[in-house]
């Protein structure tokens, strides 16, 4: 299995990277569907949606990421809201009560997809590089600390084979590899890229420990079996999908990408 997730990674991250450094349209067309292949595993998990229903939902936040990449952030947020009223109304139609897993699906996926953009349109390929910096050593951090020192576990409710050791250790490994990025970038370090490194690396391995949870919830082991050794790509993202969206905010707060922080 580990040598299996190392092949995947080691096929699939540089294709990724090139199309992050590609910036528009690539990254913001990349981004629509792997938004779109979340949203049918999320659905899937459930197994309550119809094909119908699923096509609906997976249409809206597919066309939600491209109406914010061909027309504007506004119109993708247009787009994604109505998209969340349509799973809404479907669901009032069909006589249901609960609140349904395709209400839920829309902003799970939709809201982080837009942020990834957000955060693109605002500081270009390099913030998003420092943003997977973050979250891709908080994790390969985390597995090795975790590995190598062991101790209590993190949440053996949701995820046993979490330790607290490998999350200090992601932590740590977050804030040293965004540091790194930073570096290469602007021949500089800003104590405050690490202060907010070490935030979203938290974030991140919540995200995690939510995607864990919802599976649990539904009885699954991956979301899928799309990356062999990763499962499906909701098991990938899940910590980027948690981050992307405090990290538009910052966007917002500090007036631009990561090289404006």
């Amino acid at each position: 299995m580990f040598w299996t997730r190392v092949a995947s990674g080691v096929v699939l991250a540089p294709l990724f990277l090139a199309l992050v450094y590609g910036e528009r349209p690539y990254f913001h067309l990349m981004v629509a569907a792997i938004a779109g292949i979340m949203a049918y595993e999320f659905l899937r998990m459930d197994g309550k949606a119809g094909p119908k229903r699923q096509a609906l939902t997976i249409a809206g936040i597919v066309a939600a990421v491209l109406a914010m990449t061909f027309l504007s952030a506004t119109a993708g947020l247009v787009v994604g809201a109505a998209a969340g009223v349509a799973a809404i109304v479907s669901d009032k139609m069909a006589g249901r009560k609960e609140r349904h897993v395709a209400q839920i699906a829309v902003p799970y996926v939709l809201l982080p997809a837009l942020s990834l953009l957000y955060v693109m349109d605002q500081g270009g390929a390099f913030s998003v590089f420092w943003l997977l910096a973050v979250v891709w050593a908080t994790d390969i951090g985390a597995y090795i600390c975790g590995r190598l020192i062991g101790g209590p576990k993190l949440a053996p409710s949701v995820s046993p084979k979490k330790t607290w050791s490998g999350a200090v250790g992601g932590l740590i490994w977050a804030v040293i590899a965004s540091a790194g990025v930073y570096w290469g970038y602007q021949d500089a370090f800003v104590p405050q890229t690490a202060a907010i490194a070490m935030l979203l690396s938290v974030i991140s391995q919540a995200g995690d420990l939510f995607e864990s949870s919802i599976k649990r919830g539904y009885d699954v082991k991956d979301s899928g079996a799309l990356i062999p050794g990763h499962g499906g790509l909701m098991d990938r993202f899940d910590g980027l999908w948690a981050a992307a969206p405090f990290a538009a905010v910052f966007c917002v707060i500090l007036g631009g990408g990561v090289q404006h922080w």
